[in-house]
Protein backbone atom coordinates (compact mmCIF):
# COMPACT_ATOMS: atom_id res chain seq x y z
CA UNK A 1 0.00 0.00 0.00
CA UNK A 2 3.00 2.34 0.93
CA UNK A 3 4.61 1.32 -2.54
CA UNK A 4 1.44 2.15 -4.38
CA UNK A 5 0.79 5.67 -2.33
CA UNK A 6 4.57 6.39 -3.66
CA UNK A 7 3.74 5.61 -7.15
CA UNK A 8 0.21 7.97 -6.59
CA UNK A 9 1.95 10.77 -5.64
CA UNK A 10 5.10 10.49 -7.61
CA UNK A 11 2.18 10.93 -10.11
CA UNK A 12 0.30 13.74 -8.39
CA UNK A 13 3.32 15.88 -8.78
CA UNK A 14 5.11 14.89 -12.19
CA UNK A 15 3.33 18.29 -13.58
CA UNK A 16 4.84 20.35 -10.52
CA UNK A 17 7.72 20.87 -13.21
CA UNK A 18 8.53 24.91 -13.87
CA UNK A 19 11.69 26.31 -15.37
CA UNK A 20 13.51 29.44 -13.30
CA UNK A 21 13.94 32.39 -14.76
CA UNK A 22 12.76 36.32 -15.06
CA UNK A 23 8.97 35.66 -16.35
CA UNK A 24 5.91 35.84 -13.78
CA UNK A 25 4.39 33.49 -12.01
CA UNK A 26 1.59 31.83 -14.26
CA UNK A 27 -1.12 32.28 -11.25
CA UNK A 28 -0.04 35.95 -10.60
CA UNK A 29 2.19 38.85 -12.38
CA UNK A 30 5.32 38.38 -10.50
CA UNK A 31 5.29 42.35 -9.63
CA UNK A 32 3.75 43.58 -6.22
CA UNK A 33 0.10 44.09 -6.12
CA UNK A 34 1.06 48.23 -6.23
CA UNK A 35 2.82 47.29 -10.17
CA UNK A 36 0.34 45.60 -10.99
CA UNK A 37 -2.89 46.76 -13.19
CA UNK A 38 -5.02 43.19 -13.64
CA UNK A 39 -5.25 41.86 -10.12
CA UNK A 40 -8.67 41.87 -7.82
CA UNK A 41 -11.13 42.31 -3.04
CA UNK A 42 -12.15 40.48 0.19
CA UNK A 43 -15.59 39.51 -0.62
CA UNK A 44 -15.98 36.54 -2.91
CA UNK A 45 -18.63 37.19 -5.77
CA UNK A 46 -20.27 34.03 -6.63
CA UNK A 47 -19.77 33.26 -10.45
CA UNK A 48 -23.43 33.20 -11.79
CA UNK A 49 -22.81 29.55 -12.77
CA UNK A 50 -24.23 26.89 -10.32
CA UNK A 51 -21.42 25.85 -8.19
CA UNK A 52 -23.16 22.83 -6.71
CA UNK A 53 -20.69 20.24 -5.87
CA UNK A 54 -22.06 16.76 -7.94
CA UNK A 55 -24.29 14.53 -6.01
CA UNK A 56 -21.49 11.67 -4.00
CA UNK A 57 -21.91 8.72 -2.24
CA UNK A 58 -19.49 6.46 -0.60
CA UNK A 59 -15.57 6.94 -1.39
CA UNK A 60 -14.26 9.93 -3.50
CA UNK A 61 -11.09 10.29 -4.28
CA UNK A 62 -8.29 12.79 -3.25
CA UNK A 63 -6.47 14.87 -5.20
CA UNK A 64 -2.84 17.46 -4.42
CA UNK A 65 -0.97 19.51 -7.89
CA UNK A 66 1.97 21.88 -7.00
CA UNK A 67 3.55 24.10 -9.75
CA UNK A 68 6.26 25.71 -8.07
CA UNK A 69 8.80 28.28 -9.96
CA UNK A 70 11.27 30.58 -8.60
CA UNK A 71 13.24 33.73 -9.90
CA UNK A 72 15.61 37.02 -9.36
CA UNK A 73 13.68 39.62 -9.42
CA UNK A 74 16.13 42.53 -9.06
CA UNK A 75 19.90 42.88 -7.93
CA UNK A 76 21.31 44.22 -5.44
CA UNK A 77 22.53 48.17 -6.22
CA UNK A 78 22.96 51.53 -4.54
CA UNK A 79 19.15 51.90 -4.79
CA UNK A 80 18.33 49.28 -2.91
CA UNK A 81 18.40 45.41 -2.46
CA UNK A 82 18.20 42.90 -4.56
CA UNK A 83 15.53 39.71 -4.53
CA UNK A 84 14.38 36.83 -4.92
CA UNK A 85 11.02 35.37 -5.10
CA UNK A 86 9.28 31.51 -5.15
CA UNK A 87 6.15 30.35 -5.98
CA UNK A 88 4.63 27.63 -4.85
CA UNK A 89 1.04 27.26 -6.13
CA UNK A 90 -1.39 24.42 -5.03
CA UNK A 91 -4.86 22.65 -5.40
CA UNK A 92 -6.13 20.22 -3.22
CA UNK A 93 -9.49 18.45 -4.51
CA UNK A 94 -12.09 15.69 -3.87
CA UNK A 95 -13.20 14.00 -7.09
CA UNK A 96 -16.19 11.68 -7.76
CA UNK A 97 -16.17 8.41 -9.37
CA UNK A 98 -16.80 10.64 -13.08
CA UNK A 99 -13.94 12.95 -12.63
CA UNK A 100 -15.85 15.31 -11.72
CA UNK A 101 -15.05 17.72 -8.80
CA UNK A 102 -16.28 18.19 -5.60
CA UNK A 103 -14.47 20.23 -3.93
CA UNK A 104 -11.48 22.74 -4.45
CA UNK A 105 -8.83 24.57 -2.40
CA UNK A 106 -6.48 27.01 -3.85
CA UNK A 107 -3.44 28.94 -2.49
CA UNK A 108 0.55 30.19 -2.73
CA UNK A 109 2.99 30.40 -0.87
CA UNK A 110 4.70 33.56 -2.30
CA UNK A 111 8.41 33.53 -0.40
CA UNK A 112 10.38 36.81 -1.55
CA UNK A 113 14.20 37.10 0.28
CA UNK A 114 16.55 40.67 0.04
CA UNK A 115 20.10 40.30 -0.10
CA UNK A 116 22.27 43.28 -0.15
CA UNK A 117 24.96 44.29 -2.49
CA UNK A 118 27.52 42.65 -0.65
CA UNK A 119 25.61 39.48 -0.63
CA UNK A 120 24.26 39.41 2.72
CA UNK A 121 20.81 37.72 3.33
CA UNK A 122 17.88 39.78 4.81
CA UNK A 123 15.82 37.44 6.87
CA UNK A 124 12.73 36.82 5.50
CA UNK A 125 10.18 37.19 8.65
CA UNK A 126 6.48 36.86 6.80
CA UNK A 127 5.45 33.03 5.61
CA UNK A 128 2.45 34.07 5.49
CA UNK A 129 0.43 32.84 2.22
CA UNK A 130 -1.87 34.52 -0.11
CA UNK A 131 -4.66 32.97 1.38
CA UNK A 132 -3.67 33.77 5.25
CA UNK A 133 -2.81 37.25 4.14
CA UNK A 134 -6.58 38.02 2.95
CA UNK A 135 -6.53 41.86 2.82
CA UNK A 136 -3.16 42.58 3.95
CA UNK A 137 -1.99 41.05 0.52
CA UNK A 138 -3.09 44.68 -0.93
CA UNK A 139 -4.36 43.81 -4.42
CA UNK A 140 -7.21 45.97 -3.87
CA UNK A 141 -6.35 49.08 -5.78
CA UNK A 142 -4.71 47.12 -8.31
CA UNK A 143 -7.58 45.55 -9.77
CA UNK A 144 -10.26 46.43 -12.61
CA UNK A 145 -13.03 44.59 -10.43
CA UNK A 146 -11.81 45.77 -7.00
CA UNK A 147 -11.66 42.54 -5.85
CA UNK A 148 -8.35 41.08 -3.32
CA UNK A 149 -6.53 38.01 -4.46
CA UNK A 150 -8.20 35.50 -1.97
CA UNK A 151 -11.68 36.22 -2.90
CA UNK A 152 -10.62 35.92 -6.58
CA UNK A 153 -8.62 32.30 -5.51
CA UNK A 154 -11.69 31.67 -3.48
CA UNK A 155 -14.46 32.52 -6.67
CA UNK A 156 -12.21 30.64 -8.46
CA UNK A 157 -11.84 26.89 -6.77
CA UNK A 158 -15.74 27.80 -6.59
CA UNK A 159 -16.23 27.50 -10.13
CA UNK A 160 -13.89 24.56 -10.86
CA UNK A 161 -16.65 22.12 -8.96
CA UNK A 162 -18.60 20.16 -10.94
CA UNK A 163 -15.60 20.16 -13.82
CA UNK A 164 -13.48 17.33 -15.42
CA UNK A 165 -10.15 18.09 -15.70
CA UNK A 166 -10.13 18.73 -19.30
CA UNK A 167 -13.19 21.10 -18.65
CA UNK A 168 -10.67 23.14 -16.53
CA UNK A 169 -8.03 23.62 -18.95
CA UNK A 170 -9.91 24.72 -21.36
CA UNK A 171 -11.16 28.01 -19.82
CA UNK A 172 -9.78 29.94 -21.55
CA UNK A 173 -7.56 33.01 -20.98
CA UNK A 174 -6.54 36.34 -22.31
CA UNK A 175 -9.57 38.34 -20.83
CA UNK A 176 -10.63 41.89 -20.78
CA UNK A 177 -7.17 43.14 -18.74
CA UNK A 178 -4.88 41.93 -21.47
CA UNK A 179 -3.47 39.88 -19.33
CA UNK A 180 -4.10 35.97 -19.61
CA UNK A 181 -6.56 36.26 -17.27
CA UNK A 182 -9.97 34.34 -17.88
CA UNK A 183 -12.57 35.86 -20.27
CA UNK A 184 -15.35 33.87 -19.37
CA UNK A 185 -18.64 35.49 -18.66
CA UNK A 186 -20.04 34.04 -16.02
CA UNK A 187 -16.28 33.92 -14.00
CA UNK A 188 -15.59 38.20 -15.05
CA UNK A 189 -17.06 39.82 -12.28
CA UNK A 190 -15.33 37.53 -9.76
CA UNK A 191 -11.76 36.47 -11.13
CA UNK A 192 -9.96 38.49 -13.44
CA UNK A 193 -6.21 37.78 -12.30
CA UNK A 194 -3.82 35.05 -14.32
CA UNK A 195 -5.51 31.61 -13.57
CA UNK A 196 -2.84 30.07 -15.71
CA UNK A 197 -0.70 27.89 -12.77
CA UNK A 198 -4.27 27.45 -10.98
CA UNK A 199 -5.48 25.48 -14.11
CA UNK A 200 -2.53 23.44 -14.27
CA UNK A 201 -2.23 22.78 -10.20
CA UNK A 202 -6.08 21.81 -10.56
CA UNK A 203 -5.49 19.83 -13.40
CA UNK A 204 -2.79 17.83 -11.78
CA UNK A 205 -4.51 17.26 -8.67
CA UNK A 206 -7.53 15.88 -10.44
CA UNK A 207 -5.81 13.70 -12.44
CA UNK A 208 -4.00 12.25 -10.10
CA UNK A 209 -6.73 11.65 -7.19
CA UNK A 210 -6.94 8.61 -5.91
CA UNK A 211 -9.05 6.67 -3.10
CA UNK A 212 -7.58 6.88 0.37
CA UNK A 213 -9.98 6.38 2.44
CA UNK A 214 -12.40 9.99 2.24
CA UNK A 215 -16.09 9.98 1.75
CA UNK A 216 -18.88 11.88 0.82
CA UNK A 217 -19.19 14.37 3.14
CA UNK A 218 -15.86 14.83 4.58
CA UNK A 219 -14.23 18.39 4.84
CA UNK A 220 -11.14 18.36 2.61
CA UNK A 221 -8.66 21.09 4.05
CA UNK A 222 -5.23 22.41 2.59
CA UNK A 223 -2.39 23.97 4.94
CA UNK A 224 0.65 25.30 3.60
CA UNK A 225 3.81 25.77 5.95
CA UNK A 226 7.35 28.05 4.47
CA UNK A 227 10.46 28.53 6.05
CA UNK A 228 14.16 28.87 5.44
CA UNK A 229 15.96 25.81 6.83
CA UNK A 230 19.43 27.60 8.56
CA UNK A 231 21.82 25.27 6.94
CA UNK A 232 20.71 26.13 3.58
CA UNK A 233 20.57 29.57 4.01
CA UNK A 234 23.86 31.95 4.69
CA UNK A 235 25.95 35.36 3.52
CA UNK A 236 28.33 35.19 0.48
CA UNK A 237 31.73 36.00 2.11
CA UNK A 238 35.78 35.62 1.13
CA UNK A 239 35.24 31.81 1.01
CA UNK A 240 32.07 31.81 -1.49
CA UNK A 241 29.34 32.44 -2.58
CA UNK A 242 26.29 32.68 -0.40
CA UNK A 243 22.54 30.89 -0.70
CA UNK A 244 19.24 31.29 -0.15
CA UNK A 245 16.46 28.85 0.08
CA UNK A 246 12.89 28.36 0.63
CA UNK A 247 11.10 24.97 1.63
CA UNK A 248 7.24 24.81 1.42
CA UNK A 249 5.44 22.04 2.90
CA UNK A 250 1.81 21.26 1.31
CA UNK A 251 -0.50 19.00 3.08
CA UNK A 252 -4.13 17.97 1.72
CA UNK A 253 -6.23 16.45 4.56
CA UNK A 254 -10.40 15.28 4.47
CA UNK A 255 -11.86 14.76 8.10
CA UNK A 256 -14.94 13.54 9.06
CA UNK A 257 -17.57 14.48 11.66
CA UNK A 258 -15.17 13.61 14.47
CA UNK A 259 -12.42 15.09 12.75
CA UNK A 260 -10.34 12.31 12.24
CA UNK A 261 -8.23 12.13 9.20
CA UNK A 262 -10.25 10.05 6.55
CA UNK A 263 -7.08 10.61 4.00
CA UNK A 264 -4.44 12.78 3.72
CA UNK A 265 -1.42 13.49 1.30
CA UNK A 266 1.52 16.07 1.66
CA UNK A 267 4.51 17.11 -0.19
CA UNK A 268 7.29 19.44 -0.43
CA UNK A 269 8.70 22.10 -2.62
CA UNK A 270 12.59 23.23 -2.47
CA UNK A 271 13.43 26.71 -4.46
CA UNK A 272 17.21 27.48 -4.26
CA UNK A 273 19.60 30.42 -5.12
CA UNK A 274 22.83 31.55 -5.00
CA UNK A 275 24.35 34.81 -3.95
CA UNK A 276 27.14 36.57 -4.64
CA UNK A 277 29.55 38.80 -3.15
CA UNK A 278 29.17 41.48 -5.54
CA UNK A 279 25.26 41.41 -5.17
CA UNK A 280 24.53 39.24 -7.69
CA UNK A 281 22.06 36.22 -7.58
CA UNK A 282 20.85 33.03 -9.24
CA UNK A 283 18.08 30.23 -9.43
CA UNK A 284 19.62 26.99 -9.33
CA UNK A 285 17.11 25.16 -9.40
CA UNK A 286 16.28 24.84 -13.08
CA UNK A 287 12.85 22.88 -12.79
CA UNK A 288 11.32 23.08 -9.23
CA UNK A 289 10.35 19.15 -8.56
CA UNK A 290 8.50 18.44 -5.41
CA UNK A 291 10.22 15.84 -3.35
CA UNK A 292 7.90 13.35 -3.40
CA UNK A 293 7.96 13.51 -7.44
CA UNK A 294 11.64 12.94 -7.32
CA UNK A 295 11.17 9.57 -5.89
CA UNK A 296 14.61 8.10 -5.26
CA UNK A 297 16.46 10.97 -7.12
CA UNK A 298 15.92 12.98 -4.07
CA UNK A 299 18.77 11.02 -2.39
CA UNK A 300 18.52 10.52 1.00
CA UNK A 301 18.99 6.71 2.25
CA UNK A 302 22.68 6.91 2.53
CA UNK A 303 22.33 9.85 5.20
CA UNK A 304 19.05 7.77 6.37
CA UNK A 305 19.79 5.72 9.32
CA UNK A 306 17.11 3.24 8.70
CA UNK A 307 18.04 3.50 5.09
CA UNK A 308 14.62 4.88 3.52
CA UNK A 309 14.39 6.82 0.55
CA UNK A 310 12.04 10.78 1.54
CA UNK A 311 9.22 9.79 0.11
CA UNK A 312 9.04 6.53 1.85
CA UNK A 313 9.48 7.72 5.07
CA UNK A 314 6.54 10.37 3.95
CA UNK A 315 4.80 7.64 2.64
CA UNK A 316 4.70 5.83 6.34
CA UNK A 317 4.06 9.07 8.49
CA UNK A 318 1.01 9.72 5.89
CA UNK A 319 -0.23 6.49 6.84
CA UNK A 320 0.53 7.18 11.11
CA UNK A 321 -1.53 9.67 11.32
CA UNK A 322 -4.90 8.79 9.55
CA UNK A 323 -7.46 8.24 11.62
CA UNK A 324 -5.53 11.30 13.96
CA UNK A 325 -7.68 14.19 15.01
CA UNK A 326 -5.48 17.38 14.59
CA UNK A 327 -4.62 17.76 18.33
CA UNK A 328 -3.32 14.17 18.10
CA UNK A 329 -1.17 14.69 15.49
CA UNK A 330 0.29 17.68 17.01
CA UNK A 331 0.70 15.49 19.83
CA UNK A 332 3.21 13.20 18.32
CA UNK A 333 6.46 13.69 19.84
CA UNK A 334 9.97 14.76 18.21
CA UNK A 335 13.48 13.96 19.16
CA UNK A 336 14.30 10.89 17.56
CA UNK A 337 17.03 8.35 17.25
CA UNK A 338 18.40 10.70 14.45
CA UNK A 339 19.00 13.79 16.87
CA UNK A 340 17.00 16.08 14.79
CA UNK A 341 13.20 16.19 15.92
CA UNK A 342 12.43 13.03 14.13
CA UNK A 343 9.56 10.98 15.48
CA UNK A 344 9.94 9.06 18.80
CA UNK A 345 7.42 7.11 18.27
CA UNK A 346 7.94 2.83 18.42
CA UNK A 347 5.60 1.77 16.22
CA UNK A 348 6.95 4.37 13.71
CA UNK A 349 10.94 4.60 14.32
CA UNK A 350 11.08 1.55 12.07
CA UNK A 351 10.02 3.25 9.11
CA UNK A 352 10.17 7.17 9.37
CA UNK A 353 12.92 8.81 11.28
CA UNK A 354 13.13 12.48 9.47
CA UNK A 355 12.36 15.82 10.80
CA UNK A 356 8.67 16.00 10.89
CA UNK A 357 7.78 19.33 12.30
CA UNK A 358 6.82 20.92 9.26
CA UNK A 359 4.66 17.76 8.33
CA UNK A 360 2.60 18.31 11.69
CA UNK A 361 2.02 21.89 11.37
CA UNK A 362 1.00 21.78 7.79
CA UNK A 363 -1.52 19.13 8.40
CA UNK A 364 -2.67 20.35 11.21
CA UNK A 365 -3.36 23.49 9.68
CA UNK A 366 -5.41 21.54 7.13
CA UNK A 367 -7.27 19.28 9.19
CA UNK A 368 -8.56 22.50 11.76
Amino acid sequence: MKKALSVVLALVLALSLVACGGEAPASEPASTPAETSSEASSEASAPAEDVSAPAAEGGVKTGLGIVANGAVKGEASADGNGKVQSNTTTAAVLVDSEGKILDCKLDVAQTTTEYTTEGKVVATEDFRTKMEKGADYGMVNASGIKKEWDAQATAFAEYVIGKTAEEVKAIPQLGEDKHSGPDVADLAASCTMNVTDFKAAIAAAVESAQDLGAQAGDKLGMGVVTNMPAFSNKDASADGEGSIQHDTTVAVTTTNADGKLTSNLFDVTQTKYTVAADGKATCTTETVTSKHALGADYGMVNASSIKKEWFEQADAFMAYVNGMTAAEIEAIPQLGADKHNAADVADLAASCTMDVTDFKAALVKAAK
